[in-house]
């Protein structure tokens, strides 16, 4: 006979584990733990969070994957730390989390694209994705998410280093460094890529419809290689807003449907760079203070941080539609000195000051 005392046990251990299931964050510490959290958040039937701690996980020969049929949300974040339980805390910084591909894989696959999931999202924040590499036809060597029917696309706060996609001809079009394949918003918010290159282009986002909205907001885009910087790409007068990005290279927008192009709002973005059609010129709605010709300063050529001098400082919109991130690649808070710098990094006083106040 089973005890009174037994039986209670039994029934708060499940309850516990269905509370778990029921979308309590899991945090994970190592590779291993990683890849269970991305199988069980694509087997199980709820929203589900994934907290990185702070660290370098590595691929080890075997990218690290996630896919889903059915219709939820997902959440991978970095930066945590315990104080008193695990993953409690956690620092905003992008470079304290590190997912390395070796030089040997790609990095991360979100893969929700066959679920029809209105009112879901996938948010995926707070990391460093670096040394992704693949010769895999449509791999993209760094990132790809591709978003379920109704399904927000959220990438914010993550700096793409040393990934590359060496695809022979001909390639898919999904042989980038970073690609997003969406069917509802796009946010891709504060990010950098640098010393990357793929054969078809850096930065992919394809959408499919004019109730679409892709906010670009505050991203440094080193896009200086590939057939395609960064490839817009829309079968149906998708809303591309780019706004405080700082660009080098070329940004190139596909409309698919010559009746219906890209709907396109510029704001405020500074480098060496320009826009240009494939086949169908987008419809501007809007370009102020938008600069194509202008040296970025940067640090140097791999430390993207604006130096002293650089006209990104105090150049960008506060407040733009879509939003902008509350921290920038190293934790510093946006705003320092009372308006936005263009890029992913905000220039703090004492970068400003460095060479003193004359």
């Amino acid at each position: 006979m089973v005890s009174y005392r037994a039986l209670l046990l039994f029934i708060c251990t499940c309850l516990a584990s269905a509370q778990v299931f029921a979308g309590d964050p899991v945090c994970v510490s190592n590779e291993t733990e990683l890849r269970q959290a991305l199988a069980t958040a694509g087997m199980n039937g709820t929203y589900n969070e994934i907290r990185l701690m702070e660290g370098t996980y590595f691929t080890g020969g075997q990218k690290f994957s996630y896919s889903t049929s059915a219709a939820r949300s997902l959440s991978i974040s970095g930066g945590w730390y315990n104080d008193h339980d695990p993953c409690d805390f956690q620092h905003s910084r992008a470079d304290g989390t590190i997912i390395d591909g070796q030089h040997v894989t790609a990095v991360l696959s979100i893969d929700g694209s066959i679920s029809n999931a209105p009112g879901t999202s996938v948010s995926i924040s707070n990391l460093t994705l670096r040394n992704g590499a693949t010769s895999t036809n449509g791999e993209s060597a760094a990132l790809a998410v591709f978003g379920g029917t109704g399904q927000d696309l959220r990438v914010q706060n993550i700096a793409v280093w040393g990934s590359h996609n060496t695809t022979p001809p001909p390639q898919n079009i999904f042989s980038n460094v970073v690609t997003f394949y969406g069917y509802a918003d796009v946010y891709f918010i504060n990010n950098l890529i640098g010393d990357s290159d793929g054969p078809y282009a850096n930065l992919g986002i394809f959408t499919s419809s004019t109730s679409q909205t892709v906010y670009m907001h505050n991203n440094t885009l080193a896009l200086n290689c590939c057939s395609f910087g960064a490839l817009l790409d829309a079968s149906g007068g998708t809303a591309f807003r780019l706004v405080n990005n700082a660009i080098l290279g070329q940004v190139e927008l596909n409309s698919r449907d010559a009746n219906n192009p890209i709907r396109l709002w510029l704001y405020d973005n500074l480098g060496v760079w320009g826009y240009h059609s494939i086949v169908t010129a987008p419809s501007i709605q809007a370009s102020v203070g938008n600069d194509l010709e202008t040296n970025p300063g940067f640090i140097g050529p791999l430390d993207f941080r604006p130096a002293a001098n650089s006209p990104l400082v105090n150049r960008g919109l506060n407040a733009p539609i879509g939003g902008s991130s509350t921290f920038d690649l190293e934790s510093n808070t946006r705003v320092d000195l009372g308006t936005i710098d263009v890029g992913a990094y905000e220039s703090t006083r004492e970068r400003i000051f460095a060479n003193g106040f004359n």
